[in-house]
């Protein structure tokens, strides 16, 4: 293998270059956007995924904190669980982390280094008989022995492999942002959840002052000639304490308008000498809290199939049976917990808060070390 060519400049794509030219392959990332137009937002990256990013010596604790609670609030307000993330996640041999996305990516570019190309619009993908070729928006090409998709939800290599796919939309909406500053409410390294009917809102302590936060509403759009504060108080019933001094210590600029959606039933992740992951191949909501974690777990999984060698469509094959099932699972997970978190139904509500204040040690313990290992 001689290059690789990585279309998109996110945690998948950066993972992959680092993880193939830590195994001496060449692999050249083109990024359509330069570095000032990235927008401040935040997730959580579970310890699964921080083992990988940490064996090709990111430093993700730069970017982030540790998580150690995660709570979550009913429709009353009270808190019905306390998920002790931290403790379980250390038993896998790395912490969970809350990381500012920004902080993270903007490592990770300077790690890949001249093999990034940043402001380079990728308007073409074609697999040859030998090799793949891109086409820039200026004009220029660039080939290789194969065209990696890693450019995210709405992929431009996704209209390669299959013209006809497209995202199934969840009808929910979400504004996001990430604040140089800590609500009193939020205690540090941990990660605050009130799930209300027809809504969901969270905030995370994310280090250095800093932390990220979330409110999403279902049948509902953003009205972009009215104040996105005041969408979100009309929608949150009550606005809990925390997510109020959000709102106070936030501008308006800074609440960024996400619509949901995900791509569940694409058959195909290539095509030729092309090949997608992350959410280019297999889009998911946020509800899981493992978008990024998949794309981690997919370069890694990628990068050791590259590395061994062997007949490209072979490698493919591998990679998509190897990893389809654990992102479709993903997928099916997020949309089962938007429905749980925004139920509007007072019995499944009253059903769903029960069960959440009452479940055993053990069975916390189970489920929590699931969601630390993405199973």
């Amino acid at each position: 293998m001689k290059k690789v060519l990585i279309v998109g400049g996110g945690v998948g794509g950066l993972s992959l270059a680092l993880a193939l030219k830590s195994q001496g392959i060449k692999a050249t990332v083109y990024e359509k956007y330069p570095r000032h137009q990235l927008h401040p937002t935040g997730h959580l990256i579970w310890s699964y995924a921080v083992r990988i990013l940490q064996k090709l010596e990111v430093p993700i604790e730069e970017a982030g904190t540790p998580l150690e609670i995660f709570e979550v609030h009913g429709r009353s307000g009270a808190i019905l669980s306390e998920m002790p993330i931290g403790k379980i996640s250390r038993e896998y041999g790395a912490d969970s982390y809350e990381i500012n996305r920004s902080i993270l990516i903007q490592k990770m570019w300077g790690m890949v280094g001249a093999d990034l190309r940043l402001g380079q619009e990728c308007v073409r993908v074609e697999s040859l008989a030998e090799g793949a070729r891109i086409t820039l928006a200026d004009g220029t090409t660039d080939s290789g022995d194969m065209v990696i998709g890693c450019d995210g939800a709405h992929s431009l290599v996704r209209g390669f492999v299959d013209e006809k796919a497209e995202l199934k939309m969840l009808g929910a909406m979400a504004w996001v942002a990430v604040i140089d500053s800590h609500p009193p409410a939020l205690k540090a390294n941990r990660h605050m959840d009130f799930w209300q009917p027809g809504s969901k809102a969270g905030v995370a302590d994310v280090g250095r002052g800093q932390s990220r936060w979330y409110t999403t509403f279902t049948r509902r759009e953003a009205d972009p000639k009215r104040s996105k504060k005041e969408q979100i108080r009309e929608g949150l019933d009550p606005v809990p304490q925390a997510i109020a001094q959000c709102l106070e210590m936030t501008r308006e600029e800074q609440l960024i308008p996400v619509r949901h959606g995900d791509l569940l039933g694409l058959k195909l992740w290539h095509k030729g000498q092309v090949l997608m992951l992350g959410d280019a191949a297999h889009a998911t909501s946020p509800f899981a809290g493992m978008g990024a974690c998949a794309a981690i777990a997919d370069a890694d999984k990628l990068a050791d199939l590259i590395s061994a060698g062997g007949e490209i469509k072979e490698m493919f094959q591998k990679f998509q049976e190897q990893r389809k099932p654990a992102a479709d699972a993903v997928i099916l997970e997020s949309r089962h917990n938007l429905e749980m978190s925004t139920c509007r139904s007072r019995l499944k509500t009253w059903i769903r808060d029960w069960g959440l204040s009452h479940i055993p040690e053990q069975k916390m313990h189970e489920i929590v070390s699931a969601m630390v290992r993405g199973q």
